[in-house]
């Protein structure tokens, strides 16, 4: 009886959010959200509720039914194929074919006539005889078209040889990678940056979505070209790309227009230009940026999936006032210091006080929690990550699906939480879906290092830089996992290879300032941390630690004791930047034992995020066999065996 009623329920489900469906064909902005809304349910119950019964998903269901009634009324040949596709609710007639080809095997223009050649073909039974003959003139044809296409390839390959170069728009074989640049700020109100910002910044996650494309330059990365004066090949050589994407913004009152051109990166050649204006309302905004991101495509030559289309047409608010707020919250959260976390916290605040389905201000606040608890000092670590999880877990009740909340929510079970068990499934059940914010590709690296897997870690590295060379960041890591696997003198050759080009980069000179000292090069560390302190306001704990080493160095006791007195204002608080930790690799500099495990101690009650270094960290080496070291290491259950003294 419980079956019964349990399968009476699902067919009423079903018949319900069909019919809901089919009342909106011709709504092409109906969607999930629509259909959660109406049905009165959640997003996230809606999918998991139709996942159980169908095997679908929510976009694919409302996609499949649309198809449907298409097909019907192309074999009642009601109207044109265009004017089918958008009475059932497709924005784009081209799409339409995609969809309704890979359903059916067929494009909506042969099912137009396929009824009336089914009924019309005659109908006869072949005898052997004819059988026989059919297969050898099938052969025959065969055997033709094989020499004709034999000795086409060998005069196209001849023509190749003999052409001095091909543009790799025109080459089958080219790299679909793309840095779209800054838009200018066209509007002559400099206010309006952050919109000119925030419009490149939503123009690259939609080409992001695009599963075909091989590399998409990230936001952070193309913001450090934003008032380049670098050539087109100089900049596809740096941002390692093909096509480059540029163009201007502008807004006057209710009205805005984007001016792009994408160029050949290598050959400095414009291969296409547009522009696109419309009132600035949400819906045309985004519709906009999909367009670009649809054009830009298949320019490109990049095959579109149904995925692409059903990212295209997302809407993540309506409401113009949250927009904005969230514009400006990212233009803040994009300068990636101290000061501009703090401003951007109230203004993702607003946007989703305007919007309480926007789901992307809660994970820019998560965002934020989770690096101002782990790096800066902002906030107390359990404290950032408390926050970090209430925004992760509100905006899980609105999407449950997205790819971003799920890698900060394993951030943060790695770094606050110590969960070395759920990230190690993660990453195996993740490793071939990363990129989604370059979150957790970090987080894989990182996690490599500290269990051991040193090689992965290097293979992953490359991998990253190869995709983005201008995070000098990763060449800084880099260099740490030479180190490890090979020796310091090596490692030592790599970092002073790429000193010149990352001098103006904050996570480059702090990681770098600390390498140096690892390697026992410490000019060179000093010299790091020098041009890192003139250079930028921000001072986190490891600054104050990496202080207090070259102040031990040069005997400077009064310099010792105001870092070491930073580092204990910042453990009192209850900061972040793990100060207790800090405090330990200094009393490891000096070699007093006591006070390296007083302070490890003190990190370990913290829960402090550098305690994931517990394994790995250089200075910990002669204290490896120290029972004190061993009964940390077994607490914070790492799922390798600790190293040796000699490791």
């Amino acid at each position: 009886m419980d079956n019964l009623e349990s399968q009476r329920d699902g067919e009423s489900f079903l018949l319900k959010l069909t019919e809901i469906i089919r009342n909106n064909f011709d709504n092409e902005q109906f969607g999930v959200k629509e259909a959660a809304r109406i049905f009165g349910v959640s997003r996230s119950h809606l999918h998991r509720r139709l996942k159980k019964l169908t095997g679908k998903s929510v976009s694919q269901f409302i996609r499949e039914l649309r198809l449907e009634k298409a097909m019907e009324l192309l074999q009642k040949d009601m109207a044109t194929v265009s004017e089918i596709a958008y009475s059932v609710g497709f924005h784009s007639p081209t799409y339409f074919n995609t969809c309704f080809k890979e359903r059916y095997g067929f494009t909506p223009g042969e099912a137009k006539i396929r009824e009336h050649l089914e009924l019309e073909r005659p109908k006869f039974k072949k005898t052997g005889k004819e059988k026989t003959i059919f297969i050898v003139v099938l052969g025959i044809l065969f055997l033709i078209i094989l020499f004709s296409y034999i000795n086409h390839r060998s005069i196209l390959s001849k023509l190749q040889k003999d052409t001095p170069s091909i543009s790799p728009l025109l080459s089958d074989d080219s790299t679909k990678s793309i840095a779209v640049l800054p838009f200018k700020n066209w509007s002559g109100d400099p206010e309006l940056e952050y919109i000119s910002d925030g419009m490149t910044d939503a123009v690259i996650s939609r080409i992001s979505e695009i599963k075909e494309m091989d590399r998409v330059v990230p936001f952070t990365s193309s913001v450090q070209f934003k008032n380049s004066e670098k050539s087109m090949p100089e900049l596809a050589k740096t941002l390692n790309v093909f096509y480059i994407l540029e163009g201007n913004f502008q807004k006057q009152g209710s009205q805005f227009k984007i001016n792009l051109r994408l160029n050949d990166g290598p050959l400095n050649k414009q291969i296409w230009s547009g522009s696109y204006s419309g009132e600035w309302k949400t819906n045309e905004i985004f519709e906009i940026q999909s367009k670009v991101a649809e054009n830009v495509a298949n320019i490109m030559n990049v095959k579109l999936t149904e995925r692409d289309y059903d990212a295209f047409t997302g809407i993540p608010t309506k409401s113009e006032e949250a927009y904005n707020y969230y514009l400006l919250a990212e233009y803040q959260n994009n300068k990636f210091n101290q000061t501009s976390f703090k401003n951007a916290i109230p203004l993702y605040e607003k946007a989703f006080a305007m919007d309480s389905t926007f789901v992307e201000p809660l994970l820019g606040l998560a965002d934020i929690y989770v690096t101002g608890g782990a790096v800066w000092g902002l906030y107390g670590e359990q404290e950032a990550w408390k926050n970090a999880k209430f925004y992760l877990q509100k905006a899980s009740a609105i999407d449950g699906e997205n790819v971003r909340l799920s890698d900060q929510l394993f951030v943060g079970k790695f770094y606050f939480e110590w969960d070395f068990e759920a990230v190690e499934q993660y990453i195996s059940d993740n490793y071939a879906h990363k990129g989604a914010d370059n979150w957790n590709e970090y987080l894989f690296v990182d996690y490599y290092i500290k269990t051991g897997k040193c090689a992965y870690a290097l293979s992953e590295l490359n991998k990253l830089i190869l995709e983005d060379p201008s995070f000098g960041w990763l060449f800084a890591i880099r260099a740490s996992v030479i180190f490890f696997l090979y020796s310091a003198a090596e490692a030592k050759k790599e970092l002073k290879h790429i000193d010149p080009l990352f001098l103006d980069d904050m996570f480059y000179l702090r990681e770098a300032a600390k390498w140096y000292y690892y390697f026992g090069a410490y000019e060179e560390s000093r010299l790091m941390l020098e041009k890192l302190m003139n250079s930028f306001p921000d001072r986190p704990p490891i600054v104050a630690w990496l202080n207090a080493v070259h102040f031990e160095m040069a005997n400077n006791r009064s310099g010792v004791q105001e870092s070491l007195s930073t580092l204990q204002k910042h453990y009192v608080k209850g900061s972040s930047g793990s100060p207790a930790w800090f405090m330990a690799l200094y009393y490891c500099h000096i070699q007093e034992d006591r006070e390296v495990f007083k302070w490890l101690q003190k990190s370990y009650d913290n829960h402090e995020v550098e305690m994931t270094w517990l394994r790995a960290e250089p200075l910990l080496a002669p204290y490896r066999q120290d029972p004190r070291y061993l009964d940390l290491y077994k607490k914070m259950k790492f799922p390798v065996p600790p190293l040796s003294s000699l490791d």
